[in-house]
């Protein structure tokens, strides 16, 4: 059998060797080579695929984004504590916060599709078309950029006191503008300023009616504040004051330490100090007028000085009448001396007088004895008007003790009592039934009584009616002792109470000062007038405990 015997480079050509029992296979065919043109449709369809695949990732980011800022958006909106609403160019609502239902009762989803004007007042509701419609063509706005204090009004009809700032808005891509307002409650701060100012009116009603002079100053002395008597006094206005240092001011000389001095008084009252002291103050014209001057600091919850109290009671008058009452009382402390000196000289000769009238008188007739008897009763007038004088010139020492009013007057009637049904009076008391304690000394008190109902006693010797009223009035007992007899004439009833005027025949003239005397001593008043039942009127004062 012949075998055929193939070269490695004819195998390699044919392929494979055929297995045995295996038909022969056909050679591969050879890919044909792609054209220039197929080459390039590849490389562009690649591209728009890739193209393609890069816009859907962007269109996918711009979804979640745009998901995001919504809400991001709807979060804002729920959160928000001002209201806040934006409309169209037509001011229709188009958006509103959550915080629309709280301050308006609106909820958002009730505002949005709704014209702006449903919130609006009037006149501004039949306007706000006008409003829009001058802007879309002008461009002239007077809200834009702007806060503007307004009304709202709410869901159930009542008027919200806010504060509104509007901007617009420009969407790119859109060729119409929205505008977002903020809407800030401001109820509660109108409540509370129209409180402010009603304690403002009330404060200068009180600090402008004072007759102090009362102001107000920062630590360092600079005028805040300063009443209207403080600025009359001077002639001043409060522009004139207001952020001037305090001792610059018209109210105090130049000349002299007074300016110094207040300045050294402010320092120590910005350090916590009480200062007062007597200082000279001008008034119109360059008047000096004493004032007795104080500075009280004000501090806060800290303990920290914020704020000075100037104050100044006028103490002209004062002064001038404690000078006039100085003279008086040396003039007066000079006349007891005298006086003393001069019943010490003629105390003893009227009594060698009188024993040597009542000598004679038993030697002569009764005819001369009875004009002896009537030197004698005049020479003792004399000593007892010099005894009356001697007393009322001294000085009291007054012997306080606790006293009911009420047992003092018992007491005074109780002394009086046979004068009183020789008389025939009707004397009627009127006092409370609690007590009306307060101190004085008694023996004196008891004299003023006495000597008050006795006046009235002797007013009417053929008798007649007294009532006796003790009251509480105040802080103060008051004693009325009414009588209904003649009555005290007009003319003298200013000079009733000064030493030596009397309008009796017998009088001495110093009962009546000598009781004024006694009760000013004790801190009291005595009063002299007509009585509602015809006659006179003592009425007495006394401080209670």
């Amino acid at each position: 059998m012949n075998e055929t015997v193939e070269t490695e480079g004819s195998v390699r050509k044919r392929g494979k060797k055929s297995t045995k029992g295996e038909p022969a296979r056909k050679p591969a065919r050879t890919p044909p080579v792609p054209s220039k043109v197929e080459r390039s449709l590849e490389r562009r369809v690649l591209d728009l695929e890739r193209e393609l695949a890069k816009r859907t990732r962007e269109l996918e980011r711009g979804e979640a984004e745009s998901a995001r800022t919504e809400t991001i958006h709807r979060s804002i909106l729920a959160a928000v504590l001002d209201p806040t609403l934006t409309i169209d160019e037509r001011g229709t609502i188009v958006t509103a916060s959550a915080s629309v239902e709280r301050v308006f009762g609106w909820r958002p989803e009730e505002l949005i599709g709704k014209n702006i004007k449903v919130l609006l007042p009037e006149p501004h509701r039949s306007k706000h078309d006008g409003y829009l419609s001058t802007y879309a063509r002008t461009g002239r706005t007077n809200i834009l950029g702007r806060t503007r204090e307004f009304e709202v009004v709410a869901k159930d009809g009542r008027n919200v006191s806010i504060e509104l700032s509007v901007a617009r808005v420009d969407i790119a891509g859109e060729g119409r503008p929205l505008f977002t307002g903020s809407f800030r409650d401001i109820t509660s701060r109108k409540e509370t300023e129209a409180k402010l100012r009603e304690s403002e009116t009330r404060f200068h009603a009180i600090f402008d009616q004072s007759f102090e002079y009362i102001g107000l100053l920062t630590p360092e002395g600079i005028v805040l504040e300063a009443n209207q008597t403080a600025l009359e006094s001077a002639g001043l206005t409060r522009d004139e004051v207001i952020g001037k240092p305090f001792w610059e001011t018209r109210w105090w000389p130049a000349t002299g330490d007074a300016r110094e001095k207040l300045q050294r008084a402010i320092r120590a009252a910005a350090s916590g100090e009480f200062v007062r002291y007597e200082a000279d103050n001008r008034g119109r014209g360059d008047e000096l007028r004493t004032m007795d001057f104080s500075i009280k600091p004000v501090c806060d919850t800290s303990g920290k000085v914020v704020q000075l109290i100037p104050e100044g009671r006028d103490i002209t008058e004062l002064k001038r009448a404690q000078r006039a009452e100085t003279a008086m009382l040396r003039a007066l402390a000079t006349v007891g001396e005298s006086a003393a000196m001069l019943a010490h000289e003629i105390k003893n000769p009227i009594t060698a007088v009188n024993l040597a009238l009542r000598a004679v008188a038993q030697q002569l007739g009764e005819d001369h004895k009875e004009v002896l008897e009537d030197l004698v009763s005049r020479m003792k007038r004399v000593e007892e008007l010099m005894r009356r004088t001697l007393t009322f010139t001294k000085p009291l020492e007054l012997k306080l003790t606790s006293i009911d009013a009420s047992e003092l007057i018992s007491k005074a009637l109780g002394q009086l009592r046979p004068q009183i049904i020789k008389s025939g009076f009707d004397v009627r008391t009127k006092l409370p039934e609690k007590k009306l304690p307060f101190e004085g000394d008694r023996q004196l008190l008891e004299e003023v009584i006495t000597n008050l109902l006795r006046n009235a006693l002797e007013a009417q010797p053929n008798g007649g009616r007294i009532e006796i009223t003790l009251e509480r009035a105040s802080r103060t007992a008051r004693v009325l002792i009414d009588d209904d007899g003649p009555g005290i004439a007009e003319s003298v009833r200013g000079t009733l109470f000064q030493p030596f005027v009397t309008t009796k025949q017998q009088g001495t003239g110093l009962g009546l000062p000598f009781c004024k005397k006694v009760i000013e001593q004790h801190g009291g008043t005595i009063a002299a007038g007509s009585s509602p039942l015809g006659g006179a009127r003592f009425s007495i004062e006394m401080p209670i405990q």
